[in-house]
């Protein structure tokens, strides 16, 4: 008997309404799944389930998981650092697209296509297709932290580790990565510390281009392939026989460690672990965390302590890591006896391309401990095979393992000096009495003296910003400069970078012992009532950010009314100077990395640093050039540390004119999508090579009706809309032989600048849409 496939949306609707069982065949339009319902899509096999999975009483992840198992271990999930309450639904709508809706009645979009049909294969993968049953979207292209047999990561595909943590926040996304790099190298890093990679599938620097990690379904084998049947490395080929036998996964858990695991179907015991890379969990940088110290007794599981000196941050993750228990300026008197060196045998602290700074060869135990306690500006040292390692701040990686055998650690830790507090003690036992007969017979005295003082205008302004900070209240060791030393660096301030509504940028050069470094030095200006507790909360926020496209902030100063931020020096200056400069544009490769960078500074600041972070200023101005001309994002956490109306505009809103998004003019709630609508005008400002807005062009009377080109957005919508992107590219051969990513890239900007900040992607969908991983559906301004 054969069923028309008119009809079979309508057999498909009444299996839904009338089921009321635990599993539904396939989806169409118009199907609807309810968090707590306990209703789910099954595969044939019902070995796999997608639905609604419970992560707590009331919160849900939409998500895939091995459905007979009695540890149903969910290897998918669309919004794992969103869950959803009960009553969310998952939806396929009558325009085909798969939808979560929130409970409070946002949206997410996690297909925004045209599907009809949805079905959960016995491979695991949940496939949508559209009416003459092609697929058009599919679970396999968008892993979370598990990969399946039959799947394979394509070239610039990456998985994310799950947070360590033991509370329903364990599902959102950790601070490690498995990536595919477009140059054939399979690499794990700790990314939110901008880590160039613990572990490499290949240490050729040319690599391989077209390179794919394949998990062969047949014999459960991963491998990676360049081109078809041409494998260049393979993992482990000890699988449990026969192969059918099993379940299989490979997950990048929460301590960094890439692994494959195989399930016996019918013994129900547990996953057992087939290999795992790297082969000692303490080599996984970062695992502790900054300032933490890894070690491992068995080899398996890690453990996380402090340095001496320092605190966990949270008691109930000390992976989290940690902070001073004393914060000391070393650099402020050398012989005060605010610190000690603390000598760790048998241990490492490896982090070359971000944490050294000088080597010293052919160098004892001795010699390497004075080399720490000489430099101020060394936090630790290594000695390893006789060559001394300074260490600056913050410190990474502090392991003891057995491949750390032989080598010595030298930690400075602050402490608070003794013979002050003795030398205070002893002054006031001796003088005791004398200090109390003086404050009796003079009070009345101070007393006035003291009203007096407080309501002259002159010296009131002079308290109100006389404070000391608290410096442990930053948790990381910045560098405390005083205002004539920067003043010394920068020659009075004479040499003038730039300026912004935050204040002036000077450039100058601190000599540090033997070397010199150079600055930029910012003057705050018109800054808030200063808060100890504010500025350092800020400043703390600041300075746990790690990313290799964010500029680095190496330390403050503040002296009176003085507030000042010392940077590293940005030797190409500001993006917008070396984009818009006549007659010179950069090349399409350059301006597109310039883009990719940008974007993968911002996604760090909005959802995988400890503390995210709002920019609500993204302009090309604000985005610096170092001297290779990596972009990288300024200013970031900044808008706390001034006035409320020091970055605002006549509307009173945050930003500047043309890379306002428009809530700001609304007094709509402001979330990361402002951020994400200053992007997209930058971003096709980048693409497209000129500025958003150009008033002084002269329209010539044969110009197109392809919107106005005064205005760059309307200009590249027209031009998207009638189907000339070409005309965007204004006859560049670099360009137009690269024009699906150009065309691409104007898309994205498109989908970023929408007014209304719910259909505008997040920061992670703008990345993986520019880096090619993910579709780039034509942008509903457009569409419409």
């Amino acid at each position: 008997m054969r069923i028309s496939l008119n009809l079979l949306p309508f057999f498909l609707l009444i299996l839904h309404h009338y089921s009321n069982g635990q599993n539904l065949p396939n989806i169409s339009t118009g199907s609807t799944f309810t968090a707590g319902d306990n209703v789910s899509l099954l595969s044939s096999s019902e070995d796999f389930a997608f639905g609604f999975y419970r992560v707590s009483a009331t919160l849900f992840l939409v998500g895939i998981w091995f459905n007979k198992i009695q540890e149903r271990t969910l290897i998918w999930s669309s919004n794992r650092d969103s869950p959803a309450e009960t009553g969310s639904t998952i939806s396929l709508t009558s325009s085909g697209q798969l939808v979560l809706n929130y409970a409070n009645s946002t949206v997410q979009q996690i297909y925004s296509g045209n599907a009809k049909w949805g079905i959960m294969q016995d491979d695991g993968n949940l496939v949508l297709r559209d009416s003459s049953l092609g697929n058009v979207w599919e679970s396999f292209n968008f892993p979370t932290d598990t990969l399946l047999p039959e799947q394979t990561l394509l070239s610039k595909g990456k998985l994310y580790s799950n947070a360590n943590s033991s509370e329903n926040s364990k599902y959102y996304t950790g601070k490690f990565m498995l990536e595919m790099q477009y140059d054939g190298k399979l690499v794990l890093s700790a990314y939110r510390f901008g880590d160039p990679g613990y572990w490499l599938s290949s240490q050729d620097q040319k690599g391989n281009g077209d390179v794919n990690l394949v998990f062969n379904k047949s014999n459960a084998l991963l491998y990676l392939e360049k081109g078809h049947n041409n494998t260049i490395y393979s993992f482990s080929s000890s699988v449990p026989a026969p192969v059918e036998d099993y379940y299989h996964r490979a997950t990048l858990d929460s301590f960094g460690n890439f692994q494959q695991y195989a399930y016996h179907k019918t013994n129900d015991s547990n996953w057992i672990r087939v290999w795992k890379i790297p082969s000692e969990p303490c080599m996984v940088n970062a695992v502790c965390g900054a300032y933490g110290f890894c070690s491992s007794n068995d080899n398996e599981t890690v453990n996380c302590d402090c340095l001496p000196g320092y605190i966990l941050f949270d008691q109930g993750n000390p992976s989290n890591g940690c902070h001073p228990k004393t914060m000391v300026n070393f650099c402020a008197n050398l012989s005060a006896g605010n610190f000690r060196v603390q000598a760790i045998k048998d241990s490492d602290i490896p982090y070359p391309e971000i944490g050294d700074y000088e080597h010293y060869f052919d160098t004892d135990e001795e010699g390497c401990m004075k080399l720490v306690k000489e430099d101020c500006y060394a936090m630790a040292a290594t000695l390893v095979n006789r060559t001394c390692s300074k260490k600056r701040t913050p410190i990474l990686n502090a392991r003891k393992t057995s491949m750390t055998k032989g080598s010595i650690s030298f930690i400075k830790v602050p402490m608070k000096s003794a013979k002050v507090g003795q030398s205070r003690k002893k002054k006031s036992n001796t003088r005791a009495q004398l200090t109390a007969g003086l404050i009796s017979s003079s009070s009345l005295a101070v007393l006035f003296g003291a009203l007096a003082l407080y309501y002259h205008p002159s010296p009131r302004r002079l308290i109100r910003r006389k404070w000391q900070p608290d410096l442990s209240r930053i948790g990381i060791n910045f560098r405390e400069f005083t205002y004539k030393e920067l003043h010394e660096a920068t020659n009075g301030f004479s040499k003038l970078l730039g300026k912004g509504a935050s204040g002036n940028v000077y450039s100058g050069i601190l000599n540090l012992k033997d070397i010199q470094v150079e600055i930029a030095v910012k003057r705050l200006e018109e800054v808030a009532e200063p808060s100890e507790k504010a500025f350092m909360t800020e400043l703390k926020i600041i300075g746990r950010t790690h990313h290799k496209n964010l500029v680095k902030l190496l330390g403050f100063g503040i002296d009176d009314n003085h507030f000042l931020l010392v940077y590293e020096l940005m030797k190409n200056g500001a993006l917008s100077d070396f984009l818009f400069k006549e007659g010179m544009l950069p090349t399409w490769s350059h301006r597109s990395e310039m883009a990719l960078g940008i974007a993968r500074g911002l996604l760090y600041l909005h959802e995988e640093c400890d503390t995210p972070i709002i920019h609500c200023d993204i302009k090309p101005q604000n985005v610096l050039l170092d001297n290779k001309y990596n972009a990288k994002i300024s200013d970031f956490g900044l808008s706390k540390l001034l006035k409320m109306d020091q970055t605002r505009t006549d509307t009173c809103a945050r930003g500047t004119v043309g890379y306002l998004a428009p809530e700001w003019l609304k007094n709509a709630p402001i979330t990361p999508k402002v951020d994400i609508f200053s992007f997209g005008v930058m971003l096709l400002e980048i693409t497209c090579g000129r500025r958003h807005i150009e008033l002084n062009r002269i329209e010539q009377e044969d110009e197109d009706d392809e919107g106005d080109d005064l205005l760059l957005i309307n200009w590249a919508a027209g031009c998207t809309r009638s189907g000339r992107i070409d005309k965007l590219a204004r006859g560049d051969p670099e360009v137009l032989n690269d024009i699906t990513r150009f065309e691409r890239f104007i898309m994205v900007g498109l989908w970023c600048i929408h007014p209304n900040p719910i259909i505008r992607p997040s920061m992670k969908m703008v990345t993986q849409m520019l880096e090619g991983t993910i579709k780039v559906a034509v942008p509903s301004l457009i569409d419409s």
